[in-house]
């Protein structure tokens, strides 16, 4: 298995360690014939285009804002980053914020370095998510970075638009989205749509994700998702008067 994979049960898993070569050692130590420098250099790596990406987002709209500025600190605090390991993250997010490097080149660099491991990229987009709903809104530019990270984290299309969406509008809206939300097509027969629906169940199902080590951020928006899909097979059952 690789060493990222290790990291959803204790690092980047849990949101609530460093991720620092001395920390995610004590994890992945058994993979340290492969070489100590190596490990901490993919650590540090992971770091700065975290924190890289954190203050792209933070500066997608314009301006950073207390509260986003407080989202920040609130991941650091959930990744127990204290003394000069803080220190250290402030400074890549301050320099990160006003450097030329895009908010693509810097997800291009984290989805690398996870090896695009899609539990993990879906704790960074909880993150992000958190930083770009911090002053109770969503800029076009925040999404944008968004749909980004989905790309950049070969996520199914469609999954920041799930995330953000759910079944909302008018009957026809509602019905329309429900679709989008289940990623099937209108014209599917009913047990195609069946069988996705379980699909998403288990795949979002709290029990399933609680023995992965997933940490609190990812079992939110897992809660959100698995209310999104139940509440969207409803909507086509009910139109298909299943």
């Amino acid at each position: 298995m690789a060493w990222t994979g290790k990291i959803i049960g204790g690092v980047l898993g849990s949101l609530v360690a460093p991720v620092l070569g001395t920390a995610i050692g004590a994890v992945i130590g058994h993979q340290f014939d492969k070489g100590v420098d190596r490990v901490k250099t993919a650590a540090q790596t992971i770091q700065v285009a975290f924190f890289g990406c954190l203050a792209k987002m933070a500066r997608a709209d314009g301006q950073i804002t207390k509260d986003e500025i407080a989202a920040v600190e609130e991941i650091m605090a959930r990744f127990r980053y204290t003394g000069p390991m803080r220190e250290q993250a402030i400074g890549i997010f301050r320099r990160a914020k006003d450097d030329p490097h895009t908010a693509a080149d810097y997800l291009n660099q984290l989805s690398g370095a996870v090896q695009f491991n899609p539990q993990i990229a879906m704790t960074f987009i909880a993150a992000l998510h958190a930083v770009a709903s911090a002053d109770g809104t969503i800029h076009p530019n925040e999404r944008e970075i968004l749909l980004q990270a989905e790309r950049a984290f070969r996520l199914r299309p469609g999954t920041i638009d799930a995330m953000l969406g759910g079944v909302r509008g008018n009957t026809a809206n509602a019905l329309e989205n429900a679709y989008k939300v289940l990623e099937v097509s209108p014209d599917a027969p009913d047990a195609e749509i069946k069988k996705v629906y379980r699909q998403k169940c288990v795949e979002f199902h709290p029990d399933k994700l609680a023995s992965k080590g997933l940490p609190e951020e990812f079992m939110s928006y897992a809660h959100d998702q698995l209310a999104k899909v139940n509440e969207a097979y409803d909507v086509i059952k009910k139109a298909r008067n299943l």
